[in-house]
C-alpha cells in the first residue's frame, strides 16, 4: 500500500472515531446537565430509528436502541471522517481542489444538519436545532484540526499562501 493512501485511510479512520466521540460526549454532557441519563438522546433516536417510537414521553432507555444507533452513528462519521481524509489529501496534493473540498464538506455537513433536524425535531423540541448544531459543529472542528495535523503540508500551505496563488 502507499504511503499516500495508508495515511488517508488512517487519516479517516482517526478523525471519525474523533468525531463520533466529541458528539457522544457532548450529548451525554447536555443530558446529564439536563437531568438525563446520558444515553438518553440515543435511546431516543434508536427506538425512533428502529422501534418507531413517536412520543418522547414512551421512551424507556434500554441497551438496544442505544447500541443500535450508536452503530449507525459510528458508521455514518466514519463515513465521513474518509471522504474528508480524502479531500484534504486532495486540496494537500492539488491547491485548486482546496475549493472544492470546502464547498463539499460545508454541502454536506448543511445537508446533514438540515437531515438530522427534521428527523430529531419532533423528539427533541425546541433543544433539536443547538443540540444537533454544536455537536456537529465541535465534531466538525475536531476533525479539521485533526486532519491538519496529519496534512502538515496543507497547513503550512495555507498559514504562508492561504488563497493558494503561485509565488513568482
Amino acid at each position: 500500500m502507499r504511503e499516500s493512501t495508508r495515511v488517508t485511510l488512517a487519516g479517516g479512520l482517526y478523525a471519525g472515531l474523533l468525531g463520533y466521540a466529541v458528539v457522544v460526549v457532548f450529548v451525554g454532557a447536555v443530558n446529564f446537565a439536563g437531568g438525563r441519563s446520558p444515553f438518553y438522546t440515543a435511546a431516543l433516536f434508536g427506538a425512533a430509528l428502529f422501534h418507531g417510537l413517536e412520543d418522547p414521553a414512551a421512551l424507556q432507555v434500554a441497551a438496544g436502541p442505544v447500541l443500535a444507533y450508536n452503530m449507525v452513528h459510528l458508521l455514518a462519521f466514519l463515513g465521513f471522517g474518509f471522504l474528508a481524509s480524502w479531500l484534504v489529501s486532495l486540496a494537500e496534493r492539488y491547491p485548486v481542489a482546496r475549493y472544492v473540498t470546502l464547498f463539499t464538506l460545508v454541502f454536506v455537513a448543511a445537508h446533514v444538519y438540515a437531515g438530522l433536524l427534521l428527523f430529531a425535531q419532533p423528539l427533541l423540541a425546541a433543544a433539536a436545532w443547538w443540540q444537533i448544531g454544536s455537536a456537529g459543529l465541535l465534531a466538525a472542528a475536531a476533525m479539521g484540526w485533526y486532519l491538519l495535523q496529519v496534512h502538515a503540508g496543507l497547513r503550512r500551505s495555507l498559514t504562508e499562501n492561504p488563497m493558494g496563488a503561485e509565488e513568482e
